[in-house]
C-alpha cells in the first residue's frame, strides 16, 4: 500500500475512481474516514460531476463484464452483494442492524457505543417495558406493585426497564388480606360485608330475608293479640326486622284499649263498669275481683312452660291480659332450650344422645340415634368387626424341590379359600374368614381392646354375615394419628417382597404369644405375633395396607402338614417347602418369620 492508502487516502483508476463517487464512498469501498483520488491523485470530491454510464444492476450473482465494457461503466465480474449498504455506527444515521445512532459511539448517552438502545434514556423504546429516567406517569418503571383491587395479589417482576406489575385474582377465602372474593360469605371469610338475603343468619342481623320459617326467619307482620299494645314492625323486609309490643298508656278511643287510669269519660274502649266487682260486657276481668276467683284480673303470668315469654299486658285494667310468645332463638340463661339449640348453642340445653356432643356417660355421637354405625342409639361406642378381604403370604417364599418357586400357587389357595366354598357337599360358609374386632370400636381412643378370630361368614360375600369360632384371640389395640404402627423386622427377609407397613391412621396390636392361624384347613402356630392396618375414614370403613406378622419355629413347621388334596403339594410338610436358606432366629429359635399382607372389610359379626 502507499503512503496515500497509509495516510487515510485511496488511490483509485479512473473507472474504479468514477463508481466510487457514484456510490457515494460505502459498501464495498469503505472509504470510512479517507479522500478517494485518481490514478492522477485529483481528489473524486474535486472532480465534478461524472457521467457513470448507465446503471447496471446489481443484482444477486455476477455483473455481465460485456455490457460494462459497451457501455464503458466499470464492472467487476466477481460477485457482488446486491443488499443494501450496512450503516456505519455514529454517523447520525440508522441503517443495517443499528437500534440508534447519535452522531457519536459514546456510552450512557441513550444510545450505547454499537449503536443499540440503553435503559435510561428517557425513552420506552425496543423491548423495554418502561425508562428508569421516566420519573412518573406512563412509560415510567414501577418500583413497587398496587393495583388498588383487594381482590388481587400483586407482584413486581423484572428489573430496571424491564420491570413489570402482575395480578393474579385471589379465589380462596382467606380471613385479614382485606378480600372477599366470588362464592364467599362472612362466615367463611372475615373480610366479607353481611349480606341479607343470602339465607344464612350473620353477625348483626337477627333474621334473614330469605329464610321462610322457623328459626332465622323475618316477621312481616306483628300481632301479639293483646289490645293494649302497640304492635309495629320494626326495619321491615331487612335482615333486623323485628316486632315491637308498646304498651298503650295514652287514652284513644277506637284503638280497642283502656289504658292504666283511664276511664269511659276518658276513653270509649274503657268499661264503664271496670273496677265495680262484676265482669261486664267488653271487660277482660275485673280488677275488683278478688284474686282466684272467675274474672279476676291477673297481675302477674306465668304459664309454667320454659320456652315461652310471659308478659302482663294492661296490668291494673279490667283489659289485663297475659301473652304467652314462643321462644325461638337461643340464649343462655333464660331457662329454655328452643327447637335445633344444643348445650353448645344454649346453655340452657340439656346434653342429650344424637346433639354431636360428648358428654358423659355418652362415649361418642354422631348426630344421631341410630345404631349400626360404629356409635349406638344410647351413644356408646359399638363392636366392629373387619373381615379379610385379601390375604397374600409376602414372606418366606414356598419352593418345591427346593428352586421352584411356588408362592404364587399357595396365594391363588388363599385367595379361593376367601372367597368360596370348597366343601363338598358345600355348607354355604367361605372356607376362610380371618376377623379382626374391636370391641368398642374407638379409633381415636390410645388403646381399644380388640380380637382375631377366624370365623364362620356366609355367603354371598355382598350380604355376608360372620359367627366367632368361640377361640378368638384377644389382644389390645395401639392406635395411632401418624407414623409408622408395625414394620417387618430388618434382616429377615429379603428385599423387594412387597410386606405392608401400615401408618397413620393406624393400629397395632399388642404381641400375642401364640396366635393359630387357619389357613384353609393348614394349621400355623405363629410365636410373638402382631397384627396391624391402617384406617380408611373416621369411623373407618374398611382396613388397609393390613399386616400379620409372626415366627414359625422350624419345629413346629416341620409338624404341620398340608391337606392331602391340596395339589403337588399335599401331604407336605411346611417345613419341607421351605428353604433351610431363609431361617430367622426368635432367641435361640431356629424357624422362619411370616409376613402376609391383608386388607378388610366391616361385616356384621356374633361373637
Amino acid at each position: 500500500m502507499d503512503e496515500n492508502a497509509m495516510a487515510g487516502s485511496v488511490s483509485l483508476s479512473r473507472p474504479v475512481r468514477v463508481l466510487a463517487v457514484a456510490l457515494g464512498c460505502v459498501g464495498i469501498f469503505g472509504c470510512d474516514g479517507g479522500t478517494v483520488v485518481d490514478d492522477a491523485g485529483a481528489v473524486a470530491s474535486d472532480i465534478g460531476p461524472v457521467d457513470v454510464g448507465p446503471v447496471i444492476p446489481l443484482d444477486a450473482g455476477r455483473i455481465d463484464a460485456s455490457a460494462a465494457r459497451d457501455t464503458g461503466s466499470f464492472v467487476d465480474d466477481t460477485n457482488v452483494d446486491a443488499g443494501p449498504p450496512a450503516g456505519r455506527c455514529g454517523d447520525g444515521e440508522i441503517g443495517g442492524i443499528e437500534e440508534c445512532d447519535d452522531g457519536n459511539r459514546d456510552a450512557d448517552d441513550g444510545c450505547s457505543t454499537s449503536c443499540t438502545l440503553e435503559c435510561g434514556d428517557g425513552a420506552v423504546t425496543g423491548e423495554e417495558a418502561c425508562d428508569t429516567a421516566i420519573a412518573s406517569g406512563e412509560g415510567s418503571c414501577p418500583s413497587s406493585c398496587d393495583d388498588g383491587a383487594a381482590c388481587t395479589t400483586d407482584t413486581l417482576v423484572g428489573t430496571e426497564c424491564d420491570a413489570t406489575c402482575e395480578t393474579t385474582p385471589i379465589a380462596t377465602p382467606m380471613n385479614g388480606d382485606g378480600c372477599c372474593p366470588s362464592g364467599a360469605t362472612s362466615l367463611t371469610d372475615d373480610d366479607c360485608a353481611v349480606m341479607c338475603g343470602n339465607g344464612l343468619l350473620e353477625a348483626g342481623e337477627t333474621c334473614d330475608t330469605t329464610i321462610a320459617s322457623g328459626a332465622g326467619s323475618c316477621p312481616t307482620s306483628c300481632n301479639d293479640g293483646a289490645a293494649c299494645t302497640r304492635d309495629t314492625l320494626v326495619s321491615g323486609g331487612t335482615c333486623t326486622a323485628s316486632c315491637t309490643n308498646e304498651a298503650i298508656t295514652m287514652p284513644a278511643a277506637g284503638d280497642g284499649c283502656c289504658p292504666p287510669g283511664a276511664t269511659i269519660g276518658t276513653d270509649t274502649d274503657c268499661s264503664a263498669s271496670c273496677g265495680d266487682g262484676t265482669l261486664s260486657s267488653g271487660e277482660v276481668c275485673d280488677t275488683a275481683i278478688a284474686a282466684g276467683g272467675a274474672g279476676a284480673c291477673p297481675t302477674a303470668c306465668n304459664d309454667t312452660m320454659a320456652c315461652t315469654r310471659d308478659v302482663l299486658v294492661g296490668g291494673g285494667t279490667c283489659s289485663a291480659t297475659c301473652t304467652f310468645s314462643p321462644i325461638t332463638m337461643p340464649a343462655a340463661g333464660d331457662g329454655c332450650c328452643p327447637t335445633g339449640a344444643t348445650i353448645t348453642t344454649d346453655s340452657d340445653c340439656a346434653a342429650r344422645c344424637g346433639d354431636r356432643v360428648i358428654t358423659a356417660p355418652e362415649t361418642c355421637d354422631d348426630g344421631n340415634t341410630m345404631g349400626g354405625d360404629g356409635c349406638s342409639d344410647t351413644c356408646r361406642r359399638e363392636a366392629r368387626a373387619f373381615r379379610a378381604t385379601t390375604l397374600t403370604i409376602q414372606d418366606p417364599h414356598f419352593f418345591l424341590s427346593g428352586f421352584i418357586d411356588i408362592t404364587s400357587n399357595v396365594n391363588t389357595e388363599l385367595r379361593n379359600a376367601l372367597t368360596m366354598d370348597g366343601d363338598d357337599p358345600a355348607d354355604g360358609i367361605v372356607d376362610l374368614s380371618p376377623v379382626v374386632r374391636f370391641d368398642p370400636f374407638d379409633q381415636v381412643a390410645m388403646t381399644t381392646p380388640m380380637s382375631v378370630d377366624f370365623a364362620d361368614c356366609t355367603l354371598p360375600l355382598s350380604s355376608t354375615a360372620c359367627d366367632g369360632s368361640g377361640m378368638a384371640t384377644a389382644s389390645v389395640a395401639t392406635n395411632a394419628a401418624m407414623g409408622t404402627c408395625l414394620a417387618p423386622i430388618a434382616s429377615t427377609y429379603p428385599s423387594g417382597r412387597g410386606i405392608n407397613s401400615p401408618a397413620g391412621p393406624c393400629f397395632s396390636s399388642a404381641v400375642i404369644p401364640v396366635l393359630t392361624i387357619d389357613l384353609g384347613g393348614t394349621i400355623i402356630r405363629l410365636q410373638n405375633a402382631q397384627v396391624g392396618g391402617q384406617y380408611v375414614g373416621s369411623p373407618a370403613s374398611r382396613l388397609a395396607t393390613g399386616l400379620i406378622m409372626g415366627f414359625l419355629s422350624e419345629a413346629d413347621a416341620m409338624a404341620t402338614t398340608l391337606p392331602a388334596d391340596i395339589a403337588v403339594v399335599g401331604g407336605r410338610t411346611v417345613a419341607s417347602l421351605l428353604r433351610a436358606s431363609d431361617r430367622d432366629m426368635l432367641g435361640t429359635t431356629r424357624g422362619w418369620w411370616f409376613y402376609l399382607n391383608y386388607t378388610g372389610d366391616p361385616v356384621p359379626y356374633t361373637p
